[in-house]
C-alpha cells in the first residue's frame, strides 16, 4: 500500500472566453483557455504494437489503438524491413470492423490475420500483405475455448486451441486450412497430442516450411518435471513425440519455454534445475536446437538466465541471419525489469542497450521479429498513463535505429484533437459538473447558466497516473484511474468530502493475497456509509468480487464475506455502484457457474454486509452481467449486457422499487443483424423518470437511439434530431440532465480526425 501526496488542484475562472466551435446555441461550452499545463499538450492515448510476423524483408504488424474518441484495431505492412509502412486494408477499409487477435501469421505466398466478433473467430487472408479479404464463415466458436497459436507451413494454416479449465473439454482442437477459406477441426488427442489440462503444459508453438513443433513441460507426480516436445510434418494431421532428454542438464527438473524457426532448424530456450544448487538459487537457463528427424542439441545457458536471478517466464525470441534477439521480463521480489538480449552467431546472449524512455516513463517490450537485415523490436513507452508505440531496428552489429515515426504515419494514433473530451456529468453539492480531459490533463468543470462550463479545476498529482471517471454522492466526489507498473495496473482513487481536500490512494486495495499485486477497481462511490471502491481480484486460483470502504479516502478496509468469494470455476465480479434515497448501497456485476454467467446485484444497508440477488438471463444467452446502476427518487435501473456466441450483444433494463431486493425486466435493445451492434447505453435520472441514450448500427456507422421512461419500468423510443449526432462514426461518452435540458458529450468523425462534441437538447416527454 502506498499513499500519494497531491501536488495541486488548481481552480480557475475563465471569463469572456469564446470558442468558434461552440457558437451554436445548443452547444455546450467547456472553457479551456488557461489550461496550458504540460499534460494538456500531451495526447491522451493508449496504443500498442502487440505482435508482428515477418518473411524476409516483409513485416506485418497488429496494433491496438485507444484514445478518448476511438477504440479499435489497425494493421500495417512494411515491404522494406520496417523502414516504411503502409496501412493494411480490410476489404478496402482501414477498419477491420472487429477485434484483431495478436496472432499475425505468414507462409509462402499468403498472410493471415484473425478477427473476433460475437464470440466467433474469422480469417482475413492476403497475398500481398496490404489487401486482406474476410472469409465469410467463422472458423470456430470461442465458448469455453482459448485460441493459443496460429502458424503457417507448406501444407497451409494451423490454429491450436485448448478448452477452458472449467469446461468439460479434455482435448486440444486443431483447425486446418489450405488457403484460409475453409477450415477443418481435428481432435488433437486423436492426432497424437496429450490431452488438455493433464500433466503436459504446452508453452510455445513454432513452424518451419515442412514441420511444426510444440514444446512445454510434463509435470508427472512420479518424477521431476521434464521437457516435452511434439512435432508434425503433415500440417498437423498427426503428431509424434519428439521430446529431448534434458535430465543431464536439469536432473531436478527442466522445461522448454520458447520455440522458433531459425531458417534452418528449430531453436528453443528453457530452464533446468541442476543437481547441486543453493536454497536461494533460481533455475538455470537452457537453450538448444532441433532438426526434424535429427537429434536434440541442448546445453545449460547462463547467458539466457543465471541462478542468481529469477527465471524470465515472459520472453519472445526471434532468429535470423544476424543471430537472435529476445525480450525478457526479469522479476525479483515482484519488481519486473524488461530487457532486450542480442545473440550474435556462435556467441552467448548479451544485454542490448536500448534508448532510454523519456522522463520517468515506463518501458515495456511486446514482440520481436527477424527481418532480412537484422531485427525489429516493438514496445511501448508509458508516461502519465499514456502508452505510445515504439519500434526499433537492430542490425547485426547491435546498432539500434528508431522506426516508429514511419509506422505512426501508416497507422496514426488517432488523437481526438485539442478540444476537451468529457467522460461524465454529475452533481456535486447540487452543482452540475463535467469531468474529462484537455489532452492528458484531467479537469473538472462547473456549469454556469444553461450551457457554459466556465469554471474549471485541473488535477495534478506526483504520480505517473491517469484519471478516467468521476462519481458524485452524499459524501462528496471520487475519481477513479490507474497507475501503470511493469507487471500490473494499480488503481488510483481520489476522494474528496464536501468542503474538504482531495486524498489520493494508489495500491493493492483488496489485500496482499491477490495474485501479482493486481486489484482491478471498476467503480467508486462516495456513499452515505463512506467512500466505496469495488471490483474484483484473483486469489487462491479463483476470481472474487471486491468491496473496500474508507472514511477518509486514505485508509481502506477490505470487506470480507462469503457472498463475494468465488470458486475456481465460478468467479464473481463487480462493475458498478449506486445508492438509493433510502441509503441502500447497490453493487452490480455477475456470478459465474461453469460456462454460464448470471447478472447479479448485491444490496447493503451499511456497506458492510451484503445480499446478492440474481437477475434472470435472457433466453438463448450464456453471459449476462450488470454494466450500470442508476438510482432515481423511487426506482433504480440496472442495465444488463447479454452475450452469446454468434449473436450481437443485447442490453436489457431492469428496475427495482424496493432497494434492490426484487427486480423486474423492462426494455431490450437489440442489433438488427449479426454484423451490427449496440453501444453501451448511458442512463441519467430525469425527475421521477429516466433518459437512456445509446447508439447502434454497423461498426463506425452508428446512429443514436433515445429512450425515456416515466418511472424506470419501461422505456419508449423518442426521435432525436441534431447535426452533431448525424456525423460519421458517432460515439457517446456521457449524458446528464440540467433543468429541462439533456446534455450529451461524445466524439465523431473519421478515425484519423476525431472531434469531441458537447450539446444540450430539450428533454423528451415520457
Amino acid at each position: 500500500m502506498r499513499l500519494a501526496a497531491v501536488v495541486a488542484a488548481l481552480t480557475l475562472f475563465c471569463t469572456g472566453c469564446t470558442d468558434g466551435n461552440w457558437l451554436d446555441q445548443t452547444r455546450l461550452s467547456f472553457h479551456a483557455d488557461g489550461i496550458d499545463t504540460a499534460l494538456a499538450s500531451e495526447d491522451r492515448t493508449n496504443s500498442a504494437l502487440r505482435d508482428m510476423a515477418s518473411r524476409g524483408h516483409e513485416v506485418l504488424a497488429v496494433l491496438d489503438i485507444a484514445t478518448p474518441g476511438f477504440d479499435g484495431h489497425r494493421a500495417a505492412y512494411s515491404p522494406d524491413n520496417g523502414v516504411s509502412w503502409q496501412p493494411v486494408l480490410f476489404d478496402g477499409q482501414a477498419d477491420p470492423a472487429m477485434v484483431l487477435y495478436n496472432l499475425p501469421a505468414v507462409r509462402d505466398g499468403q498472410w493471415l490475420l484473425l478477427g473476433y466478433r460475437n464470440g466467433q473467430v474469422f480469417a482475413f487472408t492476403s497475398s500481398n500483405g496490404t489487401d486482406f479479404s474476410l472469409q465469410p464463415e467463422p472458423i470456430l466458436d470461442t465458448t469455453a475455448t482459448r485460441l493459443n497459436a496460429a502458424v503457417g507451413t507448406a501444407h497451409g494454416w494451423l490454429l491450436a486451441t485448448t478448452p477452458d479449465r472449467e469446461s468439460d473439454g479434455t482435448a486440444m482442437t486443431l483447425y486446418q486450412s489450405r488457403d484460409g477459406s475453409a477450415w477443418t477441426a481435428r481432435d488433437g488427442t486423436a492426432a497424437g497430442l496429450p490431452r488438455a489440462h493433464g500433466t503436459f503444459h504446452p508453452l510455445s508453438m513454432a513452424a518451419g516450411p515442412a514441420a511444426v513443433l510444440l514444446v512445454g513441460q510434463e509435470v508427472n507426480p512420479s518424477r521431476p518435471p521434464f521437457s516435452r516436445a511434439f512435432s508434425s510434418t503433415d500440417g498437423g494431421n498427426s503428431w509424434q513425440d519428439a521430446s529431448p532428454d534434458a535430465s543431464g542438464i536439469g536432473v531436478l527438473g527442466n522445461a522448454l519455454w520458447t520455440a522458433a524457426w531459425s531458417g534452418t532448424d528449430f531453436r528453443v530456450t528453457g530452464h533446468a534445475w541442476p543437481g547441486v544448487h543453493l536454497p536461494k538459487d533460481f533455475p538455470l537457463g537452457m537453450s538448444g536446437s532441433w532438426t526434424p528427424g535429427g537429434a536434440w542439441q541442448l546445453a545449460a545457458d547462463p547467458s539466457w538466465s543465471t541462478q542468481a536471478q529469477e527465471f524470465p517466464q515472459q520472453s519472445d525470441v526471434a532468429y535470423g541471419s544476424a543471430g537472435a534477439i529476445a525480450t525478457q521480463m526479469i522479476g525479483e521480489l515482484s519488481v519486473d525489469i524488461p530487457r532486450v538480449l542480442l545473440q550474435r552467431p556462435g556467441q552467448p546472449w548479451s544485454e542490448l542497450q536500448m534508448p532510454e524512455p523519456a522522463g520517468d516513463g515506463l518501458r515495456l517490450y511486446s514482440d520481436v521479429t527477424a527481418v532480412a537485415d537484422g531485427f525489429l523490436v516493438a514496445g511501448t513507452d508509458s508516461n502519465h498513463g499514456n502508452d505510445q508505440v515504439r519500434l526499433w531496428h537492430v542490425d547485426a552489429g547491435g546498432a539500434v535505429t528508431e522506426r516508429h515515426a514511419a509506422l505512426e504515419a501508416a497507422a496514426p494514433l488517432l488523437t481526438a484533437g485539442k478540444e476537451p473530451h468529457i467522460t461524465g456529468f454529475s452533481s456535486g453539492s447540487g452543482q452540475p459538473l463535467a469531468f474529462g480531459s484537455v489532452g492528458s490533463q484531467p479537469t473538472i468543470w462547473e456549469l454556469e447558466g444553461e450551457r457554459n462550463f466556465s469554471k474549471y479545476t485541473t488535477l495534478v498529482s506526483d504520480e505517473n497516473q491517469t484519471l478516467d471517471t468521476m462519481a458524485a454522492g452524499p459524501r462528496g466526489l471520487m475519481l477513479l484511474g490507474s497507475s501503470r507498473t511493469a507487471n500490473s495496473r494499480l488503481p488510483v482513487i481520489w476522494s474528496r468530502p464536501d468542503g474538504g481536500a482531495w486524498s489520493v490512494y494508489t495500491g493493492n486495495i483488496f489485500g496482499a493475497g491477490t495474485e501479482n499485486g493486481d486489484s482491478p477497481v471498476t467503480a467508486v462511490l462516495p456513499s452515505s456509509h463512506g467512500f466505496l471502491a469495488a471490483g474484483w481480484f484473483t486469489a487462491d486460483g479463483a476470481d472474487h468480487a471486491g468491496i473496500a470502504v474508507s472514511d477518509d479516502g486514505a485508509k481502506w478496509s477490505h470487506v470480507q464475506g462469503s457472498e463475494f468469494r468465488g470458486k475456481p470455476a465460478a468467479g464473481r465480479y463487480i462493475g458498478s455502484l449506486a445508492e438509493t434515497p433510502a441509503r441502500t448501497v447497490l453493487a452490480g456485476g455477475s456470478i459465474d457457474e461453469g460456462q454460464l454467467r448470471t447478472a447479479t446485484v448485491w444490496a447493503s444497508a451499511d456497506a458492510r454486509t451484503w445480499t446478492p440477488v440474481l437477475l434472470p438471463r435472457a433466453e438463448g444467452y450464456t453471459d449476462a452481467h450488470v454494466v450500470s446502476l442508476t438510482a432515481g427518487p423511487s426506482r433504480t435501473v440496472a442495465v444488463v449486457k447479454h452475450s452469446s456466441t454468434g449473436k450481437p450483444n443485447r442490453y436489457s433494463t431492469f428496475s427495482s422499487g424496493d432497494n434492490g431486493l426484487t427486480w423486474e425486466h423492462g426494455t431490450d435493445l437489440d442489433a438488427s443483424s449479426t454484423d451490427q451492434d449496440v453501444a453501451l447505453p448511458r442512463i441519467t435520472v430525469n425527475g421521477e423518470g429516466f433518459v437512456l441514450l445509446a447508439t447502434q448500427g454497423p461498426p463506425r456507422q452508428h446512429t443514436p437511439v433515445l429512450m425515456v421512461s416515466g418511472d424506470g419500468r419501461q422505456f419508449a423510443a423518442r426521435p432525436v434530431d441534431h447535426t452533431a449526432l448525424e456525423q460519421e462514426d458517432l460515439s457517446v461518452s456521457a449524458i446528464g440532465i440540467t433543468g429541462e435540458k439533456l446534455m450529451i458529450a461524445g466524439a465523431t468523425g473519421p478515425a484519423d480526425r476525431r472531434e469531441s462534441f458537447g450539446i444540450s437538447i430539450d428533454v423528451p416527454e415520457p
